[in-house]
């Protein structure tokens, strides 16, 4: 997750009615060493949450002591085995990694109680990066919220596609010797349209 697209969450989830004690489910939360990688993820999206009384569970396909449940969001029989409903649930950068999307799709609306709430972002330009693999899924905002309209009744509550403006992520590895082991791709966060951005989404289900 950049740390543009945390705090992109956490100003919209701030703006979200969630009621007292809601359920969380963050799909994808990865390992304790991961988050460690990306403090904004905690620091911008998971304490924030937990301040308003929330309680989270992180769902993985890796087993993990910082794993809820362990689980492959594409799985067939993912909602026989979960039978926790969630009044919010959100699934940030994870589905370019999905090769059975709509499965995973319909899976993320069956656990989301009616009139719960989806937060999910993808890339909309960004290079291919595999973990394992990456489909190259590149949806803009609203063909992402049309492919989640397809499986149940939503209202958009929020969509836009957000410019990634930290220069850090503009590094990228380099074997040219004159430039050492990172160069810096100034061209493309000095103009604006070759930035890379992700497709931010918030859907509140209506059934």
């Amino acid at each position: 997750m950049f740390t543009d697209e945390s705090a992109w969450i956490r100003e919209k989830l701030s703006a979200l009615a969630l009621p007292p004690n809601c359920q969380v489910l963050n799909i994808g939360s990865s390992d304790a060493d991961f988050l460690k990688t990306q403090p904004h993820i905690e620091e911008n999206v998971l304490a924030p949450l937990r301040e308003r009384g929330c309680s989270i569970l992180n769902m993985d396909i890796k087993s993990s002591p910082a794993v809820d449940i362990v689980a492959d969001i594409a799985s067939a029989d993912l909602l026989e085995r979960t039978k926790e409903r969630f009044q919010l649930v959100i699934c940030a950068s994870l589905l370019e990694h999905v090769a059975d999307r709509e499965t995973a799709i319909r899976n993320i609306a069956g656990i989301t109680e009616s009139s719960g709430y989806i937060l999910v972002t993808v890339p909309f330009n960004y290079p291919r990066h595999e973990d394992p693999i990456d489909t190259m899924y590149r949806p803009s905002a609203e063909g992402l919220a049309r492919d989640f309209q397809k499986h149940f009744d939503a209202v958009v509550v929020q969509s836009e596609i957000l410019d990634i403006r930290d220069s850090r992520y503009y590094y990228y590895r380099s074997r040219l010797p004159f430039w050492g082991y990172r160069a810096f791709r100034f061209w493309r966060i000095w103009l604006k349209r070759y930035r890379w951005k992700v497709s931010c989404v918030v859907l509140k289900r209506t059934s």
